[in-house]
């Protein structure tokens, strides 16, 4: 019987409330520090700044810190002073930076009897902001790359959950929008993954999928 579902945060319950890239000019602007298309240049940054360097750091949120002034840096094209790093890093730390889903509320409230998780790349941020937005209540537990010190595709993160739940593999759901972060990922980990908008249209429809009997062993 499935007796969790995992999801993703980013994405697939929340998302800035704002373009990145204006974001990022308003702040950086307010530092007199010059740049492009930042949009771009974030998007760029992102996808080829791999994986924070856990081994190196004693506290994952530490690592995961890096790694986001690293992506800050590379989407100027230039070394950020530290203060107007720290002034972008706190900005996403307030719920009022992220913006709810569609779907989302309307999923988590009618998906009762099932004990609910999320299973995120992010770092501890993230408890604040999905306290402030109102989504924290509903989940039993919070687990984020920094608490885990592995991020998705990786199994390592998933297993830290199943732990922390005391259940197995075949009694979780994972649904996000990566096809592999979330789908491969939770695949790695023995657990059935599901793609928003590949495998499954949004998260009610995901939540009606694994509330039918006849699915509980077949999702």
């Amino acid at each position: 019987m499935i007796e969790a579902l995992l999801f993703d945060a980013a994405g697939t319950l929340i998302a800035p409330a704002e373009p990145v890239g204006d974001t990022y000019a308003r702040i950086l602007g307010r530092h007199r520090i010059a740049y492009g298309d930042l949009q771009a240049g974030f998007a760029r940054a992102f996808s080829e700044a791999g994986e924070p360097d856990f081994p190196s750091h004693v506290d994952g949120d530490a690592a995961e810190r890096q790694w986001w002034r690293r992506v800050v840096d590379q989407s100027v094209g230039g070394e950020v002073p530290d203060e107007a790093f720290t002034d972008l890093f706190d900005h996403y730390a307030a719920g009022n930076a992220w913006s709810v889903l569609p779907g989302v509320v309307e999923a988590l409230e009618v998906a009762h009897g099932f004990r609910l998780a999320v299973v995120s790349n992010f770092d501890r941020r993230l408890h604040r902001v999905l306290d402030e937005l109102g989504l924290a209540p509903h989940f039993e537990l919070i687990l984020t790359s920094a608490d885990a010190r592995a991020r998705k595709p990786s199994p390592v993160i998933f297993e830290h959950a199943l732990q922390q739940l005391g259940l197995s593999p075949s009694q979780v759901r994972h649904v996000g929008d990566s096809a592999i972060a979330d789908g491969e990922g939770a695949g790695n980990a023995g657990i059935r993954g599901y793609v928003l908008g590949r495998d499954i249209r949004d998260l009610p429809a995901f939540v009606a999928l694994a509330r039918k009997a006849d699915a509980r062993n077949s999702l």
